[in-house]
């Protein structure tokens, strides 16, 4: 994203807090698809992650018109935020799925569970995964905290300072940490690669 781009869309944000007419359906035309597809890599289930979009929605949008003034609005770095309010959203979503007794669960609504079965399916299979399952399959065996650093940064392609901001960090923590995620994941792909060297 560009440095006019960037102005534009904290403009966005500023419009919103003076309610601005048509600010919000802007706000939201420009970022559902984004939070969406975000939320659904993090929670593996369609319904959630529409709800926790618009719950993200809600929460930023009484935020920029009630609790922020213009000048917090006029310096907010816009998408890190509403990242980081879903993200917020999809892991306290995602510990309050765990927190049902498990005979109460659907087969597939837990996605760790199904991963791991899938896991002990392709280790049992003489055929090496393609890479995107194998890939795919690595994210779901991650913990939520890194798997969403790694979605954030190639998948949605922020830059370092974008998830600085969202984490509330520096640039550099921001890097040890994501380092440590992708450190995570390759050693997740190589375990299943040395399983299928067996």
């Amino acid at each position: 994203m560009n440095n006019s781009q960037g102005k534009e869309l904290n403009s966005l944000a500023l419009s919103v807090h003076r309610q601005a007419e048509g600010s919000v359906e802007q706000l939201v035309r420009c970022y559902q698809d984004q939070l969406f597809s975000f939320a659904l890599r993090l929670l593996r289930d369609p319904m959630d992650a529409q709800e926790v979009t618009q719950d993200a929605f809600i929460r930023a949008i009484r935020a920029l018109t009630i609790q922020y003034d213009a000048e917090r609005c006029r310096n907010l770095a816009l998408r890190p935020w509403l990242f980081r309010i879903t993200r917020n959203l999809a892991f306290n979503r995602s510990r309050a799925r765990h927190l049902i007794p498990e005979e109460r669960l659907e087969p597939d609504s837990n996605g760790h569970k199904a991963a791991l079965l899938r896991a002990e399916k392709l280790q049992r299979d003489p055929r090496p995964p393609r890479v995107t399952e194998a890939l795919e399959l690595a994210l779901k065996l991650l913990n939520s905290e890194n798997r969403a650093l790694v979605l954030l940064r190639f998948m949605e392609e922020m830059s370092y300072a974008e998830i600085a901001a969202l984490l509330g960090t520096t640039e550099a923590a921001a890097r040890a940490k994501l380092f440590r995620a992708l450190g995570k994941l390759r050693g997740i792909l190589s375990r299943m690669e040395d399983r299928h060297a067996l």
